[in-house]
């Protein structure tokens, strides 16, 4: 198995999308409505949702690439409100198929030791309480510092804030 992970650009989006595709539904089908993820992954993850991200520098995303094929990626940006020191993971997926064979933790090292080598100080994110990607986050050296409940149209994101020291 060769794993490469790079930074993606305007050429992924298509990749990005399509792991999406097949990540997200089967991810929080047991634990949101049908709505919701409908409403979300149009928001997030469709393809002008993708290209307008990386058009305008909103982050940056990261393409995991196995014998060629996407098969995972994640999303990061400067944390709102802070010097450049603090970023946000806004999303990490990786196929089912390919789950649990290293690929999500190739790419959370990779965002992680780009972050590092800016300076960055500490890297946060969200997680569904009820997603079982928790257990992989703590695995990781992720702490849950805060519960919370979050308003996202008529919906409620009910997650763990989870942080790392980067340094």
């Amino acid at each position: 198995m060769e794993l490469v992970v790079r930074r993606a650009d305007l050429g992924d989006v298509q990749a990005i999308y399509d792991v999406a595709g097949d990540t997200w539904e089967p991810t929080y089908r047991p634990i949101i409505s049908q709505e919701q993820i409908e409403v979300m992954f149009e928001d997030l993850l469709s393809v002008p949702a993708i290209e307008r991200q990386i058009r305008l520098h909103e982050g940056t995303y990261i393409l995991a690439l196995v014998d060629g094929l996407a098969q995972g990626f994640a999303y990061y940006a400067p944390k709102d409100g802070q010097d450049g020191t603090r970023y946000k993971l806004h999303r990490l997926y990786v196929r089912p198929s390919t789950q649990h064979h290293g690929v999500g933790g190739a790419i959370l090292r990779f965002v992680e030791d780009e972050l590092s080598q800016q300076g960055v100080l500490e890297l946060e994110l969200n997680v569904n309480r009820f997603n079982t990607a928790q257990d992989f986050y703590r695995k990781q050296g992720y702490e849950v510092a805060e519960t919370v409940d979050i308003p996202y149209k008529q919906f409620w994101l009910n997650d763990y804030v989870m942080k790392k020291a980067l340094r």
